[in-house]
């Protein structure tokens, strides 16, 4: 993730006055890189991922996002409606895959629950430990951008993209998704 010191320094700027302004930039311009990678860089912890139902016998649960560190928890709907936890032994994770997969542990299967709207809640700690440099550089690009240009539309100037701009910084970290 990168500081507000670093986005200063890279924009700049010395005062203390656009802080807040520069630090949504920062924000906004890591959701515009994951939105666009498919990714997670902004480490973040506690992350809920609902579902309606659970697979059936041992098929996995393909998570929402990537890179996952830690499954800290799921929770169900058993028959009865009683909200249920499962142990952290029963599971396994597969990162092998664009996403990763969630399983019931080996010779095992998923347990009985009450299908119903969101009644399975995962939660994960995801996203890297430190953000790449080419994606750093990338964020930076975008939030210089964002900074100098705070209207949708600038009138009476000539642009051209940067030929080795953000998509090029982004193009190894995307996850081509298809629907």
């Amino acid at each position: 993730m990168i500081t507000i010191e670093q986005a200063k320094a890279h924009l700049r700027v010395e005062h203390g006055e656009e802080d807040s302004l520069i630090t949504s930039l920062i924000a906004s311009a890591f959701r515009h890189i994951e939105n666009r990678t498919g990714q997670v860089f902004d480490s973040r912890d506690g992350i809920v991922m609902l579902a309606d139902r659970l697979p059936q016998g041992s098929c996995g649960l393909e998570l929402q996002w990537t890179p996952v560190r830690a499954v800290t928890e799921v929770s169900y709907l058993d028959p009865d409606g009683v909200r249920t936890v499962l142990e952290s032994g029963a599971l396994d994770v597969d990162k092998r895959g664009v996403y990763p997969v969630l399983y019931p542990a080996i010779d095992t299967s998923w347990p009985n629950h009450r299908p119903q709207r969101s009644s399975v809640q995962i939660t994960v700690n995801a996203g890297w430990e430190q953000c790449p440099a080419d994606v750093s550089a990338a964020a930076l690009l975008i939030i210089g951008h964002l900074y100098e240009h705070r209207e949708s539309v600038v009138v009476g100037t000539i642009s051209s993209e940067l030929p080795m701009g953000v998509e090029m910084l982004l193009a190894p970290y995307v996850i081509h998704r298809i629907g």
